[in-house]
């Protein structure tokens, strides 16, 4: 006889193989997060992450092996992960050190927002800010309990690998590096541990294959051959996935960035590619004619330059563009989304620019603009990327097109500038920087802006360190030696270079200096031609930074030498940057100082003149109005209530666990199965647990329902009998050896239930109920094991 078969637990038992297979997926999913390190700087932003994971992974296996049930598995997890968020992530807003409060909700809020805005505004590998690592660690946490779900309540393992290749994808669509092969293979390696387990408890639940007789060499032959398919299976699994990207040019080519990745549901994949920014421009600096690239008509006495691309993300020798998204919620409407971080004031003047492409220029998949455009006139389908206002297509354009732009003037004020505040969260991807930066570098930067007052006048003093004659403009500078340093190079050697150089050192240094920075790549204003109309040639292809200031947003600087000889001919400073000009404020209009005026949409109304520009105040406090923060005290007995609820629903946990329990059971008892059996004689025995009656192991069925049944108050008929057949069907369910339809029912349950209730005294019948006794974490009395004393 094979006891297995017949519902007997093996040598570990039914609740340590449930728990054992709880481990494997915490293995599984703490294996998938190396998945995430090219994304994310540091080396200590997976540690949230990992004890989310465990703790949710513990939970599970805790509670697995001292109760054969799984229904209270995920709110033991959510309760256990609440009670290690609010100290980890909001310890100045927890009740009793642990418990949430509506200022915890608040903080959580906060956090994910801004975890959310260095997503979207950087580039991989973005700054560890609290947000992103709450962000990441939610992720697992989700996944962990979805996994736990899969593998083990629904027992389909298989499954999980569907949730791995989703955490595969992360990556995969956000950095255009690919996959390292060693953190997929870790997390490969891992989920076969998990399909491994899987097969050796069903083999232990169920009994494995019985193998032909045979001696010493047969079993041998066995585990070589086990051996063999097993390393069959980690080659097909793995080989494929580690040999793709070297063998798709594609998927490994720097020569081309892929800068647009479709994500429209049911849409084909369109994917725009295009020489990298930096490349476009070096060949049309160095080209030998003035060939014109377009021509422009403006309102504008002093246009702005027209920025194409914006790269923000530097690798320690290029600046890099983040992959911008197409979709629906990124199609070009009118207005456009507003710049991130800028103040609208009740005066903003908007400039109307109209464009022409030259003939025979090449078709542009990305609009040269002036910043901030507010609207943008084109035909085709056209994208719009909301943290830099670039304006893209997937599609062709034609050759020649005109299209028409409607922006602000990006003048800020030189005092909005000098006193604006720290900036938020959210810009912390665009103060991030490699490791391994010479160090040199560093510490010029804090030489220059030692003693500045504000980022402002760090900006300027960056600014004039490279146009005060000691760097040569050149657009040949000589090449830079093998091994060395291309910033530090062109910092302290031969400072010789061209715009491109110039901008990306800027930036680096202004991210130094605490300042967050960026790249643009365009054209300048070009040449007048009279009156309204401009000329830009292929000569005036530009790179320059852009600086980063709360209430301005993103504003332009220009390190490079602008001079028709020895520097960028077309080049100029903004008003602003120039500390001559910037003591003149009538010539520098700003935001409005007037903060009724710029946080009311009533302050800016709507007018053919500004018809497109976005009304009202900041973003910021737009949002604080709408959620009512702003002018909003809580009552002072709102925290109050908050703990009490708290406590409420703490004291309740037992209770609510232990009737989900009973329930679940109840609810499969009377199928006639075995199972059926089982769960009816295990609520009994958990019945007897709570109240402090005596259950011992070492009596069979029938003796522990004579003695229970003795101890049951007058009349005692019903219950005793109701006893009886519950422990005779649990008998037939342990030792027939052809089980056949079990006689237990629900009514029968109920009777016994109701019964050993009743016959103890009202305290023993309320701390059953507040505080039941067989959820404590001890080693749980089953069919096997020793005896369980009552807990008395």
């Amino acid at each position: 006889m094979d006891p297995d078969r017949h519902g007997l637990p093996n040598l570990l038992g039914r609740s340590a193989l449930r728990a054992l297979m709880s481990l494997a997926v915490l293995v599984t999913m703490l294996a998938s997060l190396p998945l995430f390190g090219g994304l994310i700087h540091g080396g200590a932003w997976w540690i949230q992450a990992a004890v989310f994971t465990t703790v949710v992974g513990l939970v599970s296996a805790v509670y697995r092996w001292y109760v054969n049930d799984s229904v209270a598995v995920p709110f033991l997890q959510l309760f256990a992960v609440v009670l290690l968020y609010t100290p980890m992530y909001a310890p100045g807003t927890a009740a009793l050190g642990v418990l949430p409060t509506l200022e915890t909700l608040r903080r959580t809020v906060d956090l994910i927002e801004q975890g959310l805005g260095t997503i979207s505004s950087g580039s991989p590998p973005v700054a560890p800010t609290e947000g992103l690592t709450l962000i990441v660690a939610l992720l697992f946490v989700v996944f962990a309990m979805t996994a736990d779900f899969l593998a083990v309540t629904a027992r389909c393992p298989g499954m999980v690998g569907g949730l791995l290749l989703t955490l595969l994808s992360v990556p995969l669509f956000v950095d255009d590096s690919g996959l390292p092969w060693v953190p997929t293979a870790i997390c490969a390696v891992g989920f076969l541990l998990l399909l491994a387990l899987d097969t050796w408890v069903r083999n232990r639940e169920w009994g494995a294959l019985i193998p032909s007789a045979g001696g010493p060499v047969s079993r041998v032959s066995g585990v070589v051959g086990g051996t063999g398919v097993v390393a069959a299976v980690v080659v097909l699994a793995l080989v494929p996935a580690l040999l793709l990207p070297l063998t798709m040019s594609s998927l490994r080519t720097d020569a081309f960035h892929a800068l647009v990745d479709d994500r429209r549901p049911g849409g084909a994949s369109d994917t725009v590619t295009t020489t990298h920014p930096m490349v476009s421009l070096r060949r049309d600096l160095a080209a030998t004619s003035d060939r014109t690239v377009l021509t422009y008509r403006t309102d504008d006495e002093d246009p702005e330059y027209l920025r194409t691309f914006v790269l923000d993300g530097f690798d320690g020798e290029n600046w890099t563009m983040t992959p911008v998204r197409t979709g629906r919620d990124n199609a070009l409407d009118d207005p456009l989304p507003r710049p991130p971080g800028r103040e609208w004031g009740p005066n903003e003047e908007v400039v109307t620019t109209r464009i022409t492409p030259a003939s025979g220029t090449p078709s542009m998949d990305f609009l040269p603009l002036p910043y901030p455009a507010l609207s943008v006139e084109v035909d085709g389908d056209w994208y719009v990327d909301p943290a830099t206002l670039m304006v893209f297509t997937t599609d062709t354009p034609v050759e020649g097109e005109e299209f028409v732009v409607r922006s602000a003037r990006n003048r800020p004020g030189a005092e909005a500038l000098s006193s604006a505040g720290p900036p938020d969260g959210s810009f912390e991807g665009h103060l991030a920087l490699p490791h391994g930066l010479d160090g040199r570098v560093g510490e010029l930067t804090a030489s220059l802006v030692e003693g500045a007052g504000s980022d402002y006048e760090k900006a300027l003093t960056l600014q004039d360190f490279f146009t005060d004659g000691s760097f040569t403009y050149d657009l040949a500078p000589p090449p830079v030696p093998t091994g060395s340093d291309p910033l530090a190079h062109f910092l302290f050697d031969d400072r010789t270079g061209y715009c491109e150089q110039y901008a990306g050192a800027m930036a680096v240094m202004a991210r130094q200096a605490g300042i967050p920075s960026r790249v643009a790549v365009g054209y300048t204003a070009g040449s007048s031609d009279g009156d309204d109309r401009w000329t830009v040639s292929a000569r005036d292809a530009h790179a320059w930074p852009e600086l980063y200031f709360e209430g301005s947003g993103w504003v332009r600087f220009e390190p490079t030498p602008a001079a028709p000889e020895g520097g960028q001919g077309t080049a100029s400073r903004p008003d602003y940057s120039s500390e001559e000009d910037a003591a003149d404020e009538e010539t520098t209009p700003g935001p409005s100082p007037d903060p009724e005026a710029s946080a009311s949409p009533e302050a800016t109304p709507s007018s053919p003149e500004t018809d497109g520009a976005p009304a009202g105040g900041s973003e910021d406090t737009e949002r604080d109005d709408a959620s009512g923060a702003s002018g909003f005290t809580p009552p002072a007995w709102l925290p109050v209530v908050g703990v009490a609820l708290a406590v409420l629903v703490l004291l309740c946990a037992p209770m609510l666990s232990r009737a989900l329990i009973r329930r679940s059971r109840r609810a499969s008892v009377g199928s006639g199965e075995a199972s059926s059996a089982h769960a009816a004689w295990r609520e009994v025995r958990d019945t007897c647990l709570d109240l402090g009656t005596a259950w011992n192991l070492e009596e069979s069925p029938r003796a522990t329902a004579r003695r229970l049944g003795a101890s049951l108050r007058e009349p005692s008929e019903p219950a005793s009998a109701a006893l009886w057949r519950l422990a005779l069907a649990e008998e037939t369910a342990r030792y027939a050896p052809e089980p056949h339809t079990v006689r237990s029912s629900g009514a029968d349950l109920d009777t016994v239930v109701t019964a050993l209730t009743t016959a103890v005294p009202p305290g023993r019948r309320w701390r059953a109920l507040l505080i039941p006794l067989s959820l404590l974490p001890r080693r749980r009395p089953g069919t096997e094991g020793e005896a369980a004393p009552a807990p008395l």
